[in-house]
């Protein structure tokens, strides 16, 4: 064999190797895509409603128990604060007395 037939069969070699290769990465990018749109439909229809209404409940469960366990503190701070003014109030001269 020449040197000119060895030079043809690594040329068709090389195209093998890269028709072969190209099918390879084609096949994987041809799933990868049809996964993609299969997730994206699913998260579509079904996980993102599905995660909004979790998302709710947990806020107004949030807010229920939120305001349960404050409520109480905040009223007991204005109590006090309101008889503190009124004492501070009839405690003071009338020249001390000033609008706030």
């Amino acid at each position: 064999m020449t040197l000119g037939d060895w030079r043809d069969a690594s040329i068709i070699l090389l195209a093998i190797e890269a028709i072969i290769i190209g099918i390879v990465y084609g096949l994987i990018f041809y799933y990868l895509w049809k996964g993609f749109r299969t997730a994206t439909g699913w998260l579509r229809l079904t996980g993102l409603p599905q995660g909004r209404r979790y998302s709710r409940q947990i806020k107004t469960i949030t807010q229920q128990y939120s305001q349960k366990v404050v409520r109480p503190i905040v009223k007991m701070e204005t109590a006090l604060d309101r008889a503190t003014r009124t004492i501070g109030y009839i405690a003071s001269t009338p020249k001390q007395r000033t609008r706030r």
